[in-house]
C-alpha cells in the first residue's frame, strides 16, 4: 500500500501494516545470519528490530496488539545484541588508528585487538544459534497477532484518528522530549542525557522514515535527524572504548604489564577524541541551535494534523473484535 494511503487509515491497521514490513526484514536477516561471511546480517537484523519495536511503542495508546510476554521477549533478543555490535564497532575503529600513535601505543592496540577479536568470535558463535532459535519461535506467534482479518478490518474502519494524526501526535511528543534531552546534556559528563538524546533520535527518525515521499518537508528532517544519531553514536562508542581500555588496564596490571604505557597513551587519544566530537555536537544542536534543529520536525507535525479524514484526533484504544 502506498504511503499516501496508510496516512488516511486507522493507526489499527496502518501499525499493522508497518510492523509486519519490518518483521518481514527481520525474518530476512535472520535468514542470512548463519552465512559468517556476511558481515550485514546481523546489522540488519538489529535494525528491523528496533524498527518493529519503535512502531509498536509509537502507537500504544491507538494500537497495541502485541501481549506483554512477546514485547519481553524482543526486548530480550534485541539486547543480547548489543555486546556483539559493540565489539565489532570497536574493532573496526581500532584497526585505523592515527598515524602519530607510538611504538608503545601500537604494541597495546595489537594486544587490545587481539582480545577483542577473540571475544567477538565467540560471542558471534553463541548469538547467531541464539538468534536463528529464538526468533523462529517468536516469529509465527508475532505474525500471528499482527496479521489483519477481514472482521478486525471492517471494525476499525470507521474509527476517529487517523494515521497521519497519530503521527502528527507522537511528532509532537517526541520533539519535546527530545528538546528536554538536548537541553540537559551541559558538559562531556551528562552521558545519561547524551544517551537519551540519541535514542529520542532515532524514535524521531523511525517515526518520519515511512513518510518520505509523500509528505512535503520531511526528507530534511530525516537527513538531520541521520547526522543526530550517527553523532551521537560516535561519541557514545568513545565512552564504551574508553571503558574498554579501563578494564583492560586492570588485565593488564596482572597480565601484561608490558602493555600498561601503551593503554595509557590510547586512554588519552580516546579522551582526547571524545572531546573534540563532544565539541562538535555542542556546535550543532545544544543551547539556542536546539530550537532551529527541531524546528522542521515540528513543520511535518503540522502538516500531518491536517491530513487524513478523521476529525478526532483524541488516543484512544481501538478495540478489535
Amino acid at each position: 500500500m502506498k504511503v499516501s494511503a496508510l496516512l488516511a487509515l486507522p493507526p489499527a491497521l496502518a501499525v499493522r501494516r508497518l510492523a509486519l514490513a519490518q518483521l518481514d526484514a527481520a525474518a530476512s536477516a535472520c535468514a542470512r545470519v548463519v552465512n559468517r561471511d556476511d558481515a550485514e546480517a546481523l546489522h540488519d537484523f538489529r535494525v528491523a528490530l528496533r524498527r518493529l519495536r519503535s512502531i509498536l511503542r509509537a502507537y500504544a495508546p491507538w494500537c497495541d496488539p502485541v501481549p506483554k510476554d512477546l514485547r519481553r521477549r524482543l526486548r530480550r533478543l534485541a539486547r543480547a545484541t548489543n555486546a556483539a555490535r559493540d565489539a565489532e564497532v570497536q574493532i573496526e575503529w581500532l584497526r585505523h588508528p592515527p598515524s602519530r600513535l607510538k611504538a608503545d601505543a601500537r604494541l597495546a592496540l595489537a594486544w587490545l585487538l587481539a582480545g577483542l577479536e577473540q571475544r567477538q568470535r565467540t560471542a558471534h558463535r553463541a548469538l547467531r544459534k541464539r538468534v536463528r532459535k529464538e526468533f523462529a519461535a517468536l516469529e509465527p506467534r508475532l505474525r500471528a497477532v499482527l496479521r489483519i482479518r477481514k472482521h478486525e478490518r471492517d471494525a476499525v474502519t470507521t474509527a476517529g484518528v487517523s494515521f497521519a494524526q497519530a503521527t502528527s501526535g507522537r511528532l509532537s511528543g517526541y520533539g519535546a522530549d527530545l528538546a528536554a534531552d538536548l537541553a540537559g546534556i551541559g558538559s562531556v559528563a551528562d552521558r545519561d542525557a547524551i544517551h537519551a538524546a540519541r535514542i529520542g533520535g532515532k524514535r524521531l527518525r523511525y517515526l518520519l522514515e515511512p513518510l518520505r515521499g509523500t509528505v512535503p518537508g520531511v526528507v530534511v528532517p530525516v537527513k538531520k535527524l541521520q547526522g543526530l544519531q550517527d553523532r551521537f553514536g560516535e561519541l557514545n562508542d568513545r565512552f564504551v572504548m574508553a571503558h574498554e581500555i579501563a578494564q583492560a588496564l586492570d588485565i593488564a596490571g596482572a597480565q601484561a604489564e608490558a602493555v600498561l604505557p601503551g593503554l595509557r597513551e590510547l586512554a588519552a587519544w580516546v579522551g582526547h577524541d571524545t572531546k573534540r566530537r563532544y565539541r562538535d555536537i555542542r556546535a550543532r544542536y545544544l543551547g539556542p541551535r536546539a530550537r532551529t534543529f527541531l524546528a522542521p520536525m515540528l513543520g511535518v507535525s503540522r502538516k500531518l494534523a491536517t491530513l487524513g479524514q478523521a476529525s478526532d484526533s483524541k488516543p484512544r484504544r481501538v478495540p478489535l473484535i
